[in-house]
């Protein structure tokens, strides 16, 4: 019995949206992947927010004495993306076009890149 998708919820934004769309028209996940599913479509969003950010106030921005310091988004865009590209991972998904698609490029090739590093540990689970 094939169910329809679960419709993403209302706070997620575009990228974010799209990869609920995606994982769901694929895969089926079970109920408990869900908030995992959720976490990682919200961490996505929120790398494109703290991107925007920067892209309007610039990497630098003046400090409070008047001297130029660094964007704290930077810092924080950094943690959010090493946030994705360890809960990816967890979602055990197969590199899918259209869920690699909503990656950007260093993104998809850091994917890659983990799930050629973890195949063979999956492969020995497998058998045990």
């Amino acid at each position: 019995m094939t169910t329809s998708p679960t419709p993403p919820p209302r706070s997620l934004k575009n990228r974010g949206r799209q990869l609920w769309i995606s994982i769901h028209a694929e895969f089926e996940p079970h109920e408990h992947e869900t908030a995992l599913i959720l976490e990682v479509c919200r961490t996505l969003d929120t790398i494109d927010a703290l991107a925007k950010s920067i892209e309007t106030d610039g990497v630098m921005i003046t400090g409070s004495q008047g001297q130029l310091v660094l964007n704290t988004a930077v810092a924080e865009l950094r943690q959010q993306q090493a946030a994705y590209a360890r809960l990816l991972p967890l979602l055990n998904l197969d590199s899918s076009a259209s869920v690699v698609g909503i990656l950007s490029p260093t993104q998809a090739r850091a994917s890659h890149a983990a799930t050629a590093k973890w195949a063979p540990v999956k492969e020995l689970k497998a058998r045990a």
